[in-house]
């Protein structure tokens, strides 16, 4: 079940950020998950507000229902709950993580055709800081995503790097002042693929999207992932109690005792209202 050569996906992986493992899941099990998708996009017909479970965009109604985002998708639907542990996205992460991997959180970001909300540039880490940064994003296309309908876009080597300010006057916004930070998106690339396919990013990894202008909806399934022994610095509720946090390990063993590295970390307090979701959060910095 080898998904290519580990040395060179660990090499790709540690030296650009990222790397793209093309239709990971199979035809049927990448059905599965749109039939699940748009399961869950009907429910929130019934819903008028965003809330724990849905972000909502402003023109959502029940007649039309458009949904940004659908909450840790993997508690809302046994379909993507069996995905957390699919074998394929295991062996990867053993490369790229070793052998002892907890699953963090989950979401399902959908850009609905003809002006899905974009994401504004930032790193993982601003959001969830760690004792260490081995922890990733796995982000699987429920779709084909190419050029026209709002590929997620990463900063190749960013990972490298520092990490960035995330803070707009003194509250944290979720996202990048790509001026003051003087960084150029230019080299970005765009990450594309057939449905199935997934992309694994690193947690400092700088990146983004922008709004959905095709006729296709874009939905990306996002798992995240950490080492064992990466502890949560701050929002450890996002694991729920101790004995969830255990059940959440997909690989190995857990462990007490957390690896400490000296990597820089901005703690993401004070935070906007509505600081439950990224849009809101960085919608936030535009009125600051």
């Amino acid at each position: 079940m080898l998904i290519g050569d580990p040395k060179i996906l660990k090499k790709n992986y540690d030296q650009h950020g990222f790397i793209v493992v093309n239709e990971i899941f199979s035809k049927s099990e990448t059905k599965d998950m749109q039939l699940a998708t748009e399961e869950l996009i009907d429910q929130s017909r019934n819903h008028k507000e965003s809330d724990s479970k849905f972000d909502l965009e402003k023109d959502h109604s029940k007649n039309k229902p458009r949904v940004q985002r659908i909450k840790v998708p993997h508690e809302h639907h046994i379909v993507f709950s069996k995905a957390t542990h699919n074998p394929k996205i295991l062996e990867v992460l053993k490369i790229l993580l070793g052998g002892n991997v907890r699953l963090r959180n989950s979401k399902l970001n959908i850009k609905a055709a003809h002006g899905g909300s974009p994401v504004d540039w930032h790193q993982d880490w601003a959001f969830y800081p760690h004792t260490n940064q081995d922890l990733l994003a796995v982000g699987i296309m429920i779709d084909k995503i190419d050029e026209e309908n709002a590929p997620l876009m990463i900063l190749p080597k960013s990972h490298l790097g520092k990490t960035l300010n995330h803070h707009h006057n003194g509250i944290f916004s979720g996202s990048v002042d790509l001026k003051k930070e003087r960084i150029d998106t230019s080299k970005a690339i765009k990450i594309k693929g057939n449905a199935g396919s997934a992309s694994f990013h690193h947690v400092k990894a700088l990146h983004g999207s922008s709004p959905n202008f095709s006729n296709r909806d874009r939905r990306l399934l996002l798992f995240e992932y950490a080492a064992a022994d990466a502890w949560p610095l701050v929002d450890f509720e996002v694991y729920g109690n101790y004995s969830e946090y255990e059940e959440k390990m997909v690989i190995g063993k857990s462990t007490l005792r957390p690896r400490c590295e000296n990597v820089e970390i901005i703690i993401p307090y004070p935070r906007p209202p509505n600081a439950d979701s990224i849009y809101k959060i960085q919608e936030s910095r535009r009125k600051l």
